[in-house]
């Protein structure tokens, strides 16, 4: 007679017998790779370590080299950048060899986003070095918090970052205003997309893939994404040609923009001349203003004052200069006439300028007090030299 423990083998052996393999999944993540010659890209090939960090003093790379560089963008269910947000698809962009490699992932279903993130890091630790637009706000955080709901233990932290919208704020945006990307394309890389989706309409693409089935809606969202991708590069050769040689562009609100940003990593000498340019151009007043403040800082008295003239001889950012030279004349020279008669032509040039502009009662009332002040104490100064020889 068969025991229960025996016939509970045989059920068991016949069931494994009989297990079918596990299917292949019907949909795996979607990949695609489209590679673009490098010599399309002119320019990246020369860029240095100290131009980059000329336009973006942040930057923590201690070497530069085309293939650690990893340029990423994201196409997401929303820009809040919530819990609710993910990124349906990213698009990256590496040099190999002799091309510049586009590889777009998209999910399928949402269970699939743990395995795009996989291969999103594994290529973050291949190349090391991400560039983006706007990742540093939304892109990155975006893919760590991902990372975090699915299990990955990932930080960009390690990473050096090299954000192109914060470098081209700084350099376009007094022309431009506004410096999204397609604006940038067309402004500085002089192309303009056709037929592009726009931005806003991306989340719903995804939603009504899923709801359908069908993959040609993710077809446009791929190719904004691919000219995402593919203008970094370009922008950044640009960028780091506008900082190799701001006198070869065009605009003069955009060497102004490359001598402030050289001026607040501390590059001054190269901030200067890109001041000096300006001379004769309608920034020239902002630029003077600039240089000013920079002799000033390094106590070149003699620059400070040649500055100041020059601007007071063009009319150029009010009262400032004349205030400047009394302060210098007051505090440096100790020649207390003069700075009285600064301290004088100062206030004729606000009173007279009052009637003519629509700026604050207060903040002008505030100045005519300040440089009232300034006068009566100069004039006591004034009065004890004379009394007893001294100041």
């Amino acid at each position: 007679m068969i025991s229960l423990r025996e016939k509970l083998k045989m059920v068991k052996a016949g069931s494994s017998e009989t297990k079918k393999p596990a299917e292949p999944q019907k949909n795996p993540l979607f990949m695609e790779e489209n590679r673009v010659p490098a010599a399309v890209l002119t320019g990246v090939d020369r860029i240095t370590l100290e131009e980059i960090r000329a336009c973006e003093p942040t930057f923590t790379g201690t070497q530069w080299n085309l293939s650690d560089l990893l340029f990423l963008d994201t196409e997401t269910t929303g820009l809040s950048g919530g819990a609710g947000t993910l990124a349906f698809e990213i698009g990256v962009g590496y040099f190999e060899q002799d091309s510049f490699v586009i590889r777009q992932y998209v999910i399928r279903d949402y269970p699939q986003e743990r395995e795009m993130l996989e291969a999103i890091i594994a290529l973050a630790k291949e190349h090391g070095t991400m560039v983006t637009f706007n990742g540093k706000t939304f892109d990155l955080p975006l893919i760590e918090s991902r990372c975090i709901m699915n299990g990955l233990r990932f930080s960009f932290a390690g990473c050096p970052q090299l954000d192109l919208l914060h470098i081209c704020r700084r350099v376009f945006k007094l022309r431009l205003g506004r410096c999204n990307l397609a604006t940038l394309e067309n402004a500085v890389l002089g192309t303009e997309r056709e037929d592009d989706l726009p931005g806003s309409q991306v989340p719903q693409r995804f939603f009504d893939y899923l709801k359908t089935g069908e993959f040609g809606l993710i077809r446009d969202v791929l190719r904004h994404n691919y000219d995402d991708v593919l203008s970094m590069p370009k922008l950044l050769s640009r960028v780091a040609e506008a900082f190799r040689a701001p006198e070869s562009l065009s605009y003069p609100e955009d060497i102004y923009g490359v001598g402030r940003t050289l001026m607040r990593g501390g590059h001054v000498r190269q901030a200067r001349e890109c001041y000096r340019i300006l001379g004769h151009t309608k920034m020239a007043g902002h630029a003077r203003l600039r240089l000013a403040e920079s002799y000033k800082k390094d106590r070149d008295w003699e620059q400070t004052v040649s500055v100041c003239e020059r601007m007071i001889a063009e009319g150029e950012n009010g009262t400032w200069p004349y205030i400047e030279l009394a302060k210098y004349y007051e505090h440096i020279q100790r020649n207390l006439d003069r700075a009285e008669q600064m301290s004088l032509r100062a206030l004729s040039v606000l009173l007279n300028r009052m009637p003519l502009q629509n700026g604050s009662k207060e903040r002008d009332q505030a100045e005519i007090n300040g440089l009232y002040r300034r006068i009566e104490r100069i004039r006591r100064k004034k009065e004890r030299r004379d009394s007893n020889g001294t100041v």
